[in-house]
């Protein structure tokens, strides 16, 4: 009988050791936030350049490089200063950007989203159809 009482102590405190263990704090103040409501903040949101990298090198932006805006709606449109529109979404699990140029050139361009938050933007240039594939582009939130 004893050996059976001290079994189900020990059954307990292992179950009691893998509840807790399992537990885990939760630091997150809420869900966390898509990268499309990061990119439009579920309107319109514009990005101002902050820098641009090619093949890892950075290049010294002229001030008016770096008025340099792109705006992204949440109706998945998009503009930028220098007058180039179009339609843009999501592919691979949100981890690349899709621009589609309707309006001030044609064809398309990926971007792979290296990371963002409500203030900042980096993607990284995937393909555009000049075979340009280095460039990196740091965005901060207007």
């Amino acid at each position: 009988m004893k050996n059976i009482q001290r079994l189900q102590w020990i059954t307990l405190l292992v179950l009691l050791v893998c509840i807790f263990t399992a537990c885990k704090k939760n630091n997150n103040n809420g869900p966390q936030a898509s990268k499309f409501e990061l990119l439009t903040a579920k309107g319109t949101k514009t990005w101002q350049i902050e820098q641009l990298s090619v093949n890892d090198t950075l290049i010294a932006l002229t001030p008016q490089q770096l008025q340099y805006t792109r705006t992204y709606k949440s109706d998945s449109t998009f503009v930028d200063s220098d007058g180039i529109s179009g339609k843009y979404r999501f592919l691979n699990g949100d981890i690349m950007l899709y621009e589609n140029i309707l309006l001030g050139g044609a064809g398309a361009r990926y971007y792979n989203i290296l990371s963002i938050s409500d203030s900042k933007l980096v993607m990284r240039l995937y393909s555009d159809g000049t075979n340009k594939l280095n460039t990196m582009f740091t965005f901060h939130a207007q």
